[in-house]
């Protein structure tokens, strides 16, 4: 070469430095730069970039034309080695032929190729895969050329000694903003199923149009796995609702391999592979060429299988389209599962509702009776002291059953909440009797004792002028007697520990939430009060009956007494001057006081009611022993000492509690004196019968 060629070498060498510099980082611009740098007198070139940690290679540019669709293509060692060692036409083994289709694809199979391999300056021949940087294709369009082979080799070495460092930077960022936005599509398709979860056969549709459009195929079919027969059962095809449920029986088929392997399958070519199935083909006359069945699992298991065929472009899938499948099979296990525990979720909802309108239809209160108690109202009025009524001495368990709705309904009418929200009095009778229909025959927990509660907070109200003091609204008092009435519907006789260890369907609501028990008396409380025959919050602005509800709730569980041990040193702190600024801790504090109102009746209620507790108690002991635990004591019949345990929970519960409400109201000391009467009876029955048990198998 002369001094003037040499220098225009370096010249042209200068000018594609100068313009891979302007194209920057972009690997799809730099290789057409390098494509246009005319050295060798080829009428079109191209570069291959190797990914050496998948053995694939990468076409994206073809002369100076940017193909619509990358074509990645597996490329081994041994493929790049025979470059080194013919550089003519024949370059890639017979059993591994996919470099020459994709030639073949891209230009054609009637030319004359020469191959170059393109050696990373840093790496040893022995390196393996990482030897090769780049893999350079020219294409000679006159086979006669006498330039020999070693010429153009030197002048493509020429070039690539200046260029080489510039394009890996490129191409190793390519992959990188490669991996980083099939994450981000990922997050983005994720996203979009999950808003899907709600319906099984639109995230269905969804799944199979992501997955078409992640691996730009032209078909997509989803199967998920009947837990029952194991068969493959698909609904959904393409995208379209089926009239007829597609079923594969286990291990048959590609998609029934995958099945029961767990592992992804990429069939290039779906005529040759034994497992494939032709006669789907010839019924519908599509043709399958490639295939991409991967699993879809859960945490734990294979919960389905989506078969992708034919690549849009022609090729088949490759390595890129299995990773993508791959990372995509986890965000369609999630949606899917999610979606089918969603579905059962509805159904559950739905045999609830039907659960609840046929209770609430068997619970319905005949018409006749509120008619009734609508005529003999004043009968009832003639009947009961009302003044005698109101007093915290009086025992409401001796009023009869029928009586007590009426009495219920005066509570009401006595503090004018029935005047001030308008509650129509065949609505607010039905509700009454519908409450008292709520409550089961249990020696203890029944209507009697809602009715007892309800009396006692009717008493605090009206003796204690909260509602005339400011002390509790209007809305307040309202929600406080409906909590009162409320507070223990459709009680089982067992407490919250029992319904845990027994793993009630009562715990499997609610005890993810604690308080179990008062949670469902709540739902109790709410489904009667959605009634149509018993709104008797109907007069409520949205934001009254919000408040309303909130505060039923709130008090309602206030009648746990786990939840009262976790408030008692803030209700400690409660006094006359802050009472409205705290008014839930205070409706809790009467809540729980009202619960308890049976220990402030004179002795005989007091011993009675306690008989009616231990009956429970121990009823709830046998069961713990049936299922082999070992019961409190106070649950088990052959060990509770009723006296003792009575000394014991009014020492440590209920004195302390009404102690806060006396220190705020000196009215209700009389309440403390009988309190402490009601102990030193116990203490005189534990001497007299150290080992009383009034309660008998």
């Amino acid at each position: 070469m002369s001094v003037g060629e040499e220098i225009g070498s370096k010249m042209n060498h200068l000018t594609l430095i100068e313009e891979l510099s302007i194209a920057g980082t972009d690997s799809i611009q730099l290789q057409c730069v390098v494509n246009r740098y005319d050295v060798t007198g080829a009428p079109v070139a191209f570069l291959v970039p190797l990914i050496p940690t998948s053995d694939e290679g990468l076409l994206q540019v073809v002369g100076g034309k940017v193909l619509d669709k990358e074509i990645r293509f597996s490329v081994t060692s041994d493929d790049v080695n025979k470059v080194t060692k013919n550089g003519f036409s024949f370059l890639v083994n017979e059993k591994h032929n996919e470099f020459l289709e994709m030639i073949e694809k891209t230009i054609g199979k009637e030319q004359n190729i020469l191959l170059f391999d393109i050696k990373h300056p840093q790496k040893s021949p022995g390196s393996g895969n990482h030897h090769v940087a780049l893999f350079v294709s020219l294409v000679i369009e006159d086979k006669s050329t006498t330039v020999k082979r070693e010429d153009y080799e030197k002048i493509i070495q020429e070039v690539f000694r200046y260029t080489l460092g510039h394009l890996l930077t490129a191409f190793e960022l390519f992959e990188e903003k490669r991996v980083r936005d099939q994450c981000q599509n990922l997050l983005r398709v994720a996203r979009r199923l999950l808003g899907k979860i709600g319906d099984l056969g639109k995230l269905m549709r969804g799944v199979m149009a992501e997955a078409k459009d992640l691996a730009n195929a032209e078909r997509c079919s989803l199967f998920l796995i009947d837990k029952y027969t194991g068969e493959l059962v698909s609904k959904v095809f393409d995208g379209n609702e089926a009239t007829e449920e597609l079923r594969i029986e286990n291990g048959q088929g590609i998609a029934g391999h995958v099945a029961n392997t767990g592992k992804l399958l990429n069939i290039r070519n779906a005529y040759q592979h034994p497992l494939f199935y032709k006669g789907v083909d010839e019924l519908t006359g599509f043709k399958t060429r490639s295939i991409l069945c991967f699993p879809i699992c859960d945490e734990e298991n294979i919960i389905g299988v989506a078969q992708l065929c034919n690549k849009a472009n022609g090729f088949h899938f490759d390595k890129c389209d299995e990773e993508i499948a791959t990372a995509f099979s986890i965000y369609c296990g999630i949606s899917i599962m999610h979606a089918l525990v969603h579905e059962r979720v509805q159904k559950a909802e739905a045999r609830h509702k039907l659960s609840q309108e046929l209770l609430l239809h068997h619970m319905k209160v005949p018409e006749d009776d509120v008619q009734s108690i609508l005529l003999d109202m004043q009968n009832f009025g003639n009947k009961i002291d009302a003044c005698a009524f109101s007093s915290f001495d009086y025992c409401p368990r001796d009023i009869e059953r029928i009586s007590s709705v009426y009495m219920s309904f005066q509570m009401f009418s006595d503090l004018g909440l029935v005047q001030k929200f308008k509650i129509p009095k065949d609505k607010l009778l039905r509700f009454l009797l519908l409450v008292q229909k709520g409550y089961r025959d249990m020696p203890y927990h029944n209507w009697t004792h809602a009715f007892s509660v309800t009396h006692f907070g009717f008493c605090l109200l009206k003796n204690l002028q909260l509602i005339e003091r400011g002390m509790v609204t209007d809305l307040q008092a309202l929600a406080f007697l409906v909590a009162c009435l409320c507070h223990d519907l459709d009680h089982r006789g067992t407490n919250n520990s029992y319904q845990k260890h027994s793993r009630s369907s009562l715990a499997k609501l609610y005890s993810s939430e604690g308080s179990v028990n008062e949670r469902h008396h709540l739902s109790q409380a709410i489904c009667i009060l959605n009634d149509a025959n018993c709104k008797i919050l109907d007069s409520l602005d949205n934001h009254q009956f919000k408040e309303c509800i909130d505060v039923i709730g709130e008090l309602i569980l206030a009648t746990d007494l786990a939840q009262h041990f976790r408030i008692i040193s803030n209700l400690r702190q409660l006094t006359m001057e802050n009472l409205k600024l705290k008014p839930m801790l205070f409706l809790s504090l009467l809540m729980t006081c009202c619960d308890l109102s049976d220990q402030v009746k004179p002795w005989p209620t007091t011993q009675f009611v306690a008989e009616l507790v231990y009956a429970e108690f121990f009823a709830q002991g046998d069961l713990e022993k049936e299922m082999g635990l070992s019961p409190k004591e106070m649950m088990d019949r052959q060990k509770a000492c009723i006296p003792e345990l009575q000394i014991e929970f009014i020492t440590t519960v209920v004195r302390p509690t009404f102690e806060i409400l006396a220190h705020i109201f000196p009215e209700i000391t009389p309440c403390l004196d009988t309190i402490d009467d009601n102990r030193r009876n116990w203490v005189m029955l534990r001497e007299q019968q150290p080992y009383y048990n009034c309660i008998t198998p």
